[in-house]
């Protein structure tokens, strides 16, 4: 559509629609001008503004996420949070719902670019509020603007159990589109990790909540990293929103996220077209650079202290594997080993990874147990095949290995297990010995 048939249609309103939200009749609604659409609703011109989104990976863009804000003659903005409540009732809202959609692809399709994506959302409650759920509008509006369903995200927010059905049915007439779904808001108050699995997205975006957190806390950070590896594990790709940091956006790639953004690198805009044609000089690719070098040094600091971790340790550890190979008994050969502060327990398995004797521990008592747990205080003949200590020690016989992280059964901490092959009487073992971890060393 021109501009001048753009500022024609200016002039309609929305009774003149007469119920029609078809795209073609919301054209008459939209102003165009320069490139740019927008349109007039009572005392509001609401508009598209984008915010970029990067792969860490590529450390570049790919895509934008689609913003609909309001502007009052004053020139008073509204968000895009508040703009169904300033702007419209209930019998408005698929009138705004659609408008809005239209407003992003038609200004996305302006842009002329075909290497990356426009996130975009389907309101929950014209989603979910009919008797079966209609995308439909969103097929039809990509038919009218002429843009490829494989250049949309749509953002989809989980709902209630009664609900799920429903937008089961959403997103299998999305993935038939040919769109790519977003699980929106990840792990709020009505979010599970069981959807996961069912839902199949292909992205999900983390609640600004866990950045906040594992900013402020050791261990949630490491919760924050095993969070977007099981995200990862279920098939998604992990995207985090709203960093406004430098330590923010560094934290998010230290975390793997696949994708970023954020006023970190720069707020909401219309010019679409200038984003897109930044060079490689850009300011953008200069941050990225710096977090890159910055993750680097993060990356070595920790192997350097994995380093220190073992060498504190190991020598005392390999002491113990000869004097259990001479004949030595075990709580004699772990006598010094314990002796060495945050080790907590020694115990050894056999080849199978059975635990043959009893926990050894600091002190010979396990003074720092939660009487809570004691149930779990005598774990002889308990199986530990299934953990790193064992199948990584019998992978690398004579070897001290390092496990990950982990919450000990034995105390109420996290610990890391040391642990090397040794033959006992002709008998392939495994000594085990249980240190507390560090919070915070390495994610």
């Amino acid at each position: 559509m021109s501009t001048e048939q753009g500022m024609t249609g200016g002039h309609f309103s929305p009774q003149d629609l007469q119920g029609d939200y078809s795209p073609q009749s919301l054209e008459r609604l939209i102003i165009s001008n320069n490139g740019s659409f927008s349109s007039q609703l009572c005392t509001l011109s609401i508009s598209s503004q984008f915010q970029r989104v990067f792969s860490t990976t590529l450390q570049r863009g790919v895509g934008f996420e689609a913003f609909c804000v309001g502007t009052y003659a004053d020139g008073t903005r509204v968000p895009h949070a508040q703009l169904f409540s300033e702007v419209c009732n209930s019998e408005d809202r698929e009138l705004i719902d659609r408008l809005r959609m239209l407003l992003h692809l038609k200004t996305f399709k302006e842009a002329d670019t075909d290497d990356r994506w426009i996130f975009t959302n389907l309101h929950p409650r014209i989603m979910l509020g009919h008797k079966e759920p209609d995308p439909s509008f969103l097929a039809e509006a990509l038919q009218y603007t002429g843009l490829s369903a494989n250049q949309v995200v749509v953002a989809v927010r989980e709902h209630s159990q009664e609900r799920q059905a429903k937008l089961v049915k959403v997103i299998d007439s999305l993935r038939e589109l040919g769109c790519l779904v977003i699980f929106d808001d990840f792990l709020s108050e009505s979010a599970n990790l069981d959807s996961l699995w069912r839902l199949r997205p292909d992205m999900v975006k983390l609640n600004r909540l866990w950045l906040e957190n594992a900013a402020n806390s050791r261990r949630a950070k490491r919760m924050l990293a095993k969070l977007v590896s099981l995200v990862h594990a279920a098939g998604a790709l992990v995207h985090m929103e709203q960093i406004a940091t430098e330590e923010e956006a560094f934290m998010a790639m230290r975390m793997e996220a696949d994708f970023v953004s954020g006023p970190f690198w720069g707020e909401h805009d219309k010019e679409l077209a200038l984003h897109i044609a930044e060079g490689p000089a850009s300011i953008v690719d200069k941050s990225f650079a710096v977090l890159l070098e910055k993750s680097e040094q993060a990356v070595a600091q920790d192997y350097r202290q994995v380093d220190f971790e073992m060498g504190c340790f190991s020598g005392d550890v390999l002491e113990c594997a000869w004097a259990l190979s001479d004949g030595v008994p075990l709580e004699q050969a772990a006598s010094s080993l314990l002796n060495i502060p945050r080790m907590e327990r020694v115990y050894l398995l056999n080849e199978r990874g059975v635990q043959v004797e009893p926990d050894i521990f600091r002190k010979g008592e396990p003074l720092h147990l939660d009487p809570r747990f004691r149930p779990l205080r005598d774990s002889t003949g308990a199986t530990w095949t299934r953990r790193f200590s064992f199948h990584d020690a019998i992978r690398n016989p004579g070897v001290v290995q390092l496990s990950p992280p982990y919450r000990s059964n034995a105390s109420r901490n996290v610990c890391v297990t040391l642990s090397m092959t040794v033959i006992i009487q002709g008998q392939q073992h495994v000594l085990c010995c249980d240190v507390e971890w560090r919070e915070g060393v390495i994610l």
